[in-house]
């Protein structure tokens, strides 16, 4: 009923508004028409009195009178003219110094005209001249002042004849024509000026500017012609008919005036407004009358059932599982309608408790895997075919750089820091497209802040039932790792690989022990001397081969290097493993060094070769880390230690030289020269020294 009630008021309310629109038309172009038919009067007027104005300014610029300037006579005569016509303000002659000789205003003093524009326009066009709208200051009427030129018998100007038309006869002609109740009549100038206002108005007096007014600035919107809805000057709304007046006399001067013709639209419109709200009214009560007709039928079998299958969904809609509408089965569809509804709502409260169970079940399953997901060490990223990231841990956001708050899903891999895009795509669609894994891939990048950052990855397929559903990209931070590798290659450089082995990281502390050890110093003479004839570059190079000849042949015994003093290795046997022979192994390095040296000078120019010296002392000497657990250094300390410095720094150009104590372990395995003695600093006694030359 009630979409029977739309289809019949729904047309006839639409019928009633195209009607009152029609009407309201009708009524708008009724305004028009009388509109436009004062707007065509007035302006046939205002061309009219313009063309009489140029005829008779021609025809008094000819009266003897006004050429010889005789201004008594043309005085008089223009008196006459200026009684039979009184729409003009003024009438006169100026001449060519812009003074007025002829004219039936008396003025206390004299007024000079040369400045105005209509003056200087009729001399220089020698032709009729048309100036601007202006407002008397002491008459307030405003009016359209013309010139024409006087000439004299040679043809030259010798003067203007000049008249200023009133403009109040626009509102006369306005005030004796029988125009709707309300209606306005104004004329504005090009500037919105106002010239004419009817009916007067002390708030609009003429020469009052309406340029902001909503009336002048619709009146240039249109061009100054057309119809439109607008406020009126006292902000009464009302419809308006502008049209235009040019300056047929002057080319190209555009628009001279716009005349706008008002109606309120309460009276415009008032016959059509209560045509439109009788209508309204008799639809209404008709509307009134079947609303309550079909309430009432339709309260009882429609309104009751649907109340309750709307109160039951509306339950069932905030989560009451139980709600039940109550009906019972009966032949009306909306009982059976209610019976479906119970029905689904039983069905809907066992199917929710299943779910219950279930998504206990899974939430439960859900956070264990994400608990395990996130604690995973290395960085797991997974990714479509394409390379879009669909999922990762924060363990890949650490190692990549990314902060614990960004999530890479929805990223393709091109756009994570270079160069894991180039780096990765094409491993990506390899591995999805040939489902092998890909293992041990490894890059160095730049993270910030931690710096240089090396990086493996392992890429496997995410498989589904039947087909590849994604990429999984295991990734680890072997920063450290490789780390350690490099420290333990520069250790290897020290400390013999075999030792190297045996040492357990776990057992070094700082403190040291006192050991024996066989302490073993290599110098290179003459090193000073030639650094002055290499640049930094081979000289450093040099200097690197013949201490890695000395390195080498410690290193090659098991020896351990202490460290590099300048042009000299200090290294020692005995520690940190123990050594039986020791003292053998530490001779064995010496002649390795001078076999070495001795097969370097025959590859290398006589000019870089340079001799070494060496000096080796068993004893006593406390070995152990020295630092901090920052920074600790191996290395020994002791009175021995001097003895084998202080015996090197006495050995000649590939000497070798050893202490009574070494002569003493292994005299039944060398060859040496006779003994010597040394005087060495800080030992009162001198030093029996051998010169070792070679093993027996």
């Amino acid at each position: 009923m009630f979409l029977l009630f739309l289809l019949v008021v729904v047309p006839v309310l639409v019928l009633i508004v195209i009607i009152n629109i029609e009407q309201r038309q009708q009524a708008a172009e009724r305004v028009r028409e009388d509109a436009l038919r004062f707007i065509q009067l007035t302006t046939s007027q205002y061309e009219h009195l313009i063309k009489g104005t140029r005829q008779l300014l021609i025809a008094l610029a000819l009266l003897p009178s006004v050429r010889s300037q005789d201004a008594e006579a043309c005085s008089s005569l223009f008196g006459d003219l200026f009684k039979r016509y009184p729409y003009y303000t003024t009438l006169g002659v100026a001449n060519l110094q812009g003074y007025s000789f002829c004219s039936p205003l008396r003025s206390t003093r004299p007024v000079n005209l040369a400045d105005r524009a209509y003056i200087i326009s009729a001399m220089h066009s020698r032709n009729f001249a048309i100036g601007d709208y202006a407002v008397g200051r002491r008459t307030g009427k405003a009016s359209l002042h013309f010139g024409y030129p006087v000439f004299d018998q040679e043809g030259g100007v010798q003067g203007v004849v000049f008249a200023a038309l009133d403009l109040k006869w626009l509102g006369a002609l306005a005030a004796g024509l029988r125009l709707a109740p309300g209606t306005t009549f104004s004329i504005f100038d090009r500037n919105g000026v106002l010239l004419v206002r009817y009916p007067v108005s002390p708030q609009w007096a003429v020469g009052t500017s309406a340029a902001k007014s909503p009336l002048f600035e619709a009146a240039v919107a249109l061009a100054g012609e057309g119809i439109i809805e607008a406020s009126d000057l006292s902000g009464v709304s009302s419809l308006f008919a502008f049209a235009p007046i040019n300056d047929s006399t002057n080319a190209g001067s555009g628009t001279a005036l716009y005349l706008a013709v008002g109606v309120p639209i309460d009276s415009a419109f008032a016959p059509v407004n209560y045509t439109f709200v009788r209508n309204l009214i008799i639809v209404g009560a008709i509307a009134l009358f079947a609303v309550m007709a079909a309430w009432w039928f339709g309260k009882r079998a429609i309104l009751q059932p649907v109340r309750a299958l709307l109160d039951a969904t509306e339950q069932l809609q905030s989560g009451n599982l139980g709600a039940r509408t109550g009906m019972l089965p009966s032949r009306g569809e909306l009982a059976q309608l209610g019976c479906a509804f119970d029905q689904m709502a039983e069905q809907l409260e066992r199917r929710e408790l299943q779910l219950r169970h279930s998504l206990a079940e899974a939430t439960k399953l859900k956070n264990l895997l994400d608990s395990v997901f996130s604690s995973i060490v290395s960085g797991v990223i997974t990714t479509d075919t394409q390379g879009t990231v669909t999922l990762n841990n924060a363990a890949a956001l650490r190692i990549l750089g990314y902060p614990d708050t960004d999530d890479l899903a929805g990223k393709n891999v091109a756009d994570l820091r270079a160069p894991l895009g180039s780096l990765l795509l094409p491993h990506i669609y390899r591995v999805g497209h040939t489902g092998e894994a890909m293992v041990g891939l490894e890059s160095s990048i730049d993270v910030p802040p931690r710096g240089v950052a090396h990086l493996r990855f392992n890429l496997s397929t995410l498989r589904g039932q039947q087909e590849t559903q994604g990429i999984a990209i295991v990734v680890d931070d072997v920063t450290e790792k490789r780390q350690v590798e490099a420290q333990r290659r520069l250790l290897e450089h020290m400390v013999s690989p075999v030792i190297l082995a045996q040492l357990d990281p776990e057992r070094l502390k700082l403190g040291g022990k006192r050991t024996e050890i066989t302490a073993l110093f290599a110098d290179i003479h003459g090193f000073t001397q030639i650094s002055e004839q290499l640049n930094p570059e081979d000289l450093v190079g040099l200097l690197n081969r013949y201490l890695a000849a000395m390195a080498n042949a410690v290193l090659a015994e098991e020896g351990t290097i202490d460290k590099f003093l300048g042009d000299a290795v200090m290294a020692w046997f005995n520690a940190p493993l123990p050594q039986p022979d020791h003292v053998i192994r530490a001779v064995r390095a010496a002649l390795t060094i001078r076999d070495t040296i001795a097969a370097m000078h025959e590859e290398i120019s006589p000019l870089f070769r340079l001799s070494f010296g060496v000096g080796l002392h068993v004893g006593e000497a406390v070995l152990g880390l020295v630092g901090t657990q920052e920074r600790m250094e191996y290395t020994a300390i002791g009175d021995d230690i001097n003895i084998a410095k202080r015996i090197q720094e006495h050995t000649g150009a590939g000497q070798i030289l050893i202490s009574a104590a070494i002569y003493e372990r292994v005299k039944e395995q060398i060859s040496v020269s006779p003994i010597t003695t040394i005087q060495v600093k800080g030992k009162k006694k001198p030093l029996e020294v051998y010169e070792l030359l070679g093993l027996k």
